[in-house]
């Protein structure tokens, strides 16, 4: 029998394939979520300085609806940030803060958006795999007691097929998890543009005093 063959039954067999489906389910999950948060992550980036400093030259002008219009440009958080604190610029700093403050948390579970079911797919992956090959080691032990002719060969193949689960489920755990960290910096780096908006825009409107006080 062939190499071929063999890996061929390995991958088919009755009890091992509908496992091995379901992996390639969690796989293609992991994918997708991976690729759809690279391209929200890669449209969400924004020079901050860059806008900073065209927003407030706008507002020194008293250019408020063009400001907000700059900000509604962007598509990425720190601009969602900017406009909701010139929005409430009339407020003070305490109005200011807390704005950008409740605006965060929105935006910070818009970009969390499927890091968790994605740890999630790594975690039950791994567990998914063990469970296979543990119930295909009882299946296999049962044939042996209830079949004192079991070639080891055919006992062989059945142990080796549902070993095949726990090695692509913790391969799938793998990729899962490596999709999660490179996300996981992503989001940082986003998170950490926000603070730094948050911060410069904050102090730029607590020192200089709106339009209508001017």
């Amino acid at each position: 029998m062939s190499n071929f063959e063999d890996l061929s039954k390995l991958l088919f067999t009755p009890g091992s394939a509908p496992l091995l489906i379901v992996l390639g389910l969690f796989l293609l999950a992991g994918l997708f979520i991976f690729i759809e948060r690279v391209l929200y992550y890669r449209r969400a980036q924004v020079d901050t300085l860059e806008l900073l400093r065209g927003l407030t030259n706008q507002l020194r002008n008293h250019l408020v609806k063009e400001a907000i219009t700059n900000c509604d440009a962007r598509s990425g958080p720190v601009g969602e940030i900017f406009r909701t604190a010139i929005e409430h610029w009339q407020d003070g700093e305490a109005g200011i803060r807390y704005a950008i403050e409740e605006m965060a948390q929105i935006l910070q579970q818009r970009l969390q958006f499927g890091l968790r079911l994605l740890a999630m797919l790594a975690n039950c992956s791994s567990v998914l795999g063990l469970l296979g090959t543990v119930f295909g080691l009882v299946n296999a032990f049962l044939t042996i007691s209830g079949n004192e002719f079991a070639g080891a060969k055919e006992l062989s193949l059945s142990v080796s097929s549902y070993l095949v689960c726990t090695a692509f489920g913790l391969l799938v755990s793998l990729v899962c998890q490596l999709f999660h960290g490179v996300l996981s910096c992503m989001l940082d780096r986003q998170l950490h543009e926000m603070s730094k908006g948050a911060a410069e825009i904050t102090f730029f409107l607590t020192h200089n005093p709106p339009p209508g006080n001017a």
